[in-house]
Formats: structure tokens, C-alpha cells, sequence
């Protein structure tokens, strides 16, 4: 499995590629008044309106800093009900990839209900990558909210 590598707090992130559809340059956003902090804004991405998830400030509680590393992540985020979204993510430090052979991955030893997104880990070259899953990375609640027109399918 080819994991995207990013930092939030010092800490080393990876996430699926195959869930990305593109990376782009960090985007300037329209906020959303009182979205969870975590909630960037929406920005748009291919004439279309894109809701933005702060990385940094879900994991670490802390915005992403705006470096030239800070990249948008389009990734392919499947709602309630299984249909499919593009979400944004702001993800710091997002400029390397690497294969992960999956048999080498170690599932979730920790069980955080608050973050059922953490999906593991995998260790390369002696540093230890937490696996996140896109598709648990919204509580009901925000997904709700950004996507309030999406149905079941």
C-alpha cells in the first residue's frame, strides 16, 4: 500500500493513497461560523463548493501553519449510507509517500472513541506512521453538516 505521509504536532501521519484524488496547494478558505475549530472552511475545487478539514487542529488541537509543505489533500470520503464526497483536508508536511507492504501494519492497539479514525500503525525506517481511515475521519454530526443534502444510498 502506497501511504501519504504528513505531520500534526510533530507527530507522523499516514493516510491510504488510494484514497486521494489530488494535491494541491494550500488554499485560502471561507470560514464557517460555529463549526467545530477542526472544520477549516469551504473552498472551491473544480467549480465546485469544497468543505476543509483542518488535519492539524483535528489531531493536535492546533491550526496548520501555512508553509510551502501545507498541502490540500483531496481525498474520496464516503458519507453515511456509502455514497462518495470530496473533502478537503489541510495537511502540513504532505510532500512524502512511501510503500508500506499491509502485512507489515499493526492494527489499532488502543481503542479512543473520540478518534476512530486511527487505524493502526506501520513503522519505516524506524519511524512509526499512524494509519488514518478517511471515511471515519467525521463525527455524524459534521458530516451533517457539511454535507446536509447527502442521502442515503
Amino acid at each position: 500500500m502506497l501511504l501519504l505521509i504528513f505531520q500534526a504536532g510533530g507527530q507522523t501521519y499516514g493516510i491510504d493513497a488510494r484514497n486521494v484524488i489530488q494535491v494541491g496547494p494550500y488554499p485560502s478558505c471561507t470560514s464557517l461560523p460555529h463549526a467545530p475549530a477542526y472544520v477549516a472552511g469551504l473552498t472551491t475545487w473544480r467549480g465546485r463548493t469544497l468543505p476543509v478539514i483542518d488535519l492539524s487542529a483535528l489531531l493536535e488541537g492546533t491550526p496548520a501553519r501555512p508553509l510551502l509543505s501545507t498541502r490540500l489533500l483531496i481525498v474520496d470520503y464516503r458519507c453515511m449510507g456509502g455514497n462518495s464526497q470530496p473533502l478537503g483536508l489541510l495537511a502540513e508536511k504532505a510532500v512524502e509517500t512511501i510503500e508500506q507492504d499491509e502485512s507489515r501494519c499493526e492494527p489499532q492497539k488502543v481503542t479512543i472513541p473520540d478518534a476512530p479514525y486511527l487505524h493502526g500503525t506501520a513503522d519505516h525506517a524506524g519511524r512509526l506512521i499512524q494509519r488514518l481511515t478517511v471515511d471515519e475521519l467525521l463525527p455524524p454530526s459534521v458530516q451533517q453538516l457539511l454535507y446536509p443534502n447527502v442521502e442515503a444510498a
